[in-house]
């Protein structure tokens, strides 16, 4: 009985230690504060990540996990930049690259970036909601 516990265990603690990231951890919509004190969002759905910059505007690009690891494609789609991810929870998104940390927040939305995308009315008005939000944190 001690071994057949003892097997279990030493099959189950490794599983439930995994490092592991989901994309249904990650997936939806964030903010953060660039350390230029610059406000950007990012909208992730199953296979894209958008960056969306104050002057910039959205820009979709490409990513993936593996283990606890988060490659996201540049604005070229080339090259791919490694970002470990540290901690995810349903608030709080901490990557790290480097010297790099960047701590995103979950924001909460009606409509999503990816909702508002076939509708040229919606996607204005989703605009303009980023535009408020923008200058309520800065």
């Amino acid at each position: 009985m001690k071994m057949r516990m003892f097997l279990v265990l030493c099959i189950l603690f490794p599983i439930g230690c995994s490092n592991k990231i989901s994309s249904n951890q990650i997936i939806g919509s964030w903010w953060y504060i660039q350390d230029d004190s610059t406000y950007s969002e990012v909208y992730i759905n199953e296979n894209e990540w958008v960056f969306n910059h104050e002057s910039i505007g959205p820009i979709s690009m490409k990513y993936y996990l593996r283990k606890d690891s988060l490659f996201i494609s540049d604005f070229e789609n080339i090259n791919m930049k490694n970002w470990k991810v540290v901690k995810v929870n349903k608030f709080k998104l901490l990557l790290k690259r480097n010297e790099e940390e960047v701590y995103l927040y979950r924001l909460y939305l009606i409509d999503t970036y990816f909702d508002v995308l076939n509708d040229s009315v919606a996607y204005d008005n989703f605009e303009q909601e980023f535009i408020y939000r923008y200058l309520i944190r800065k």
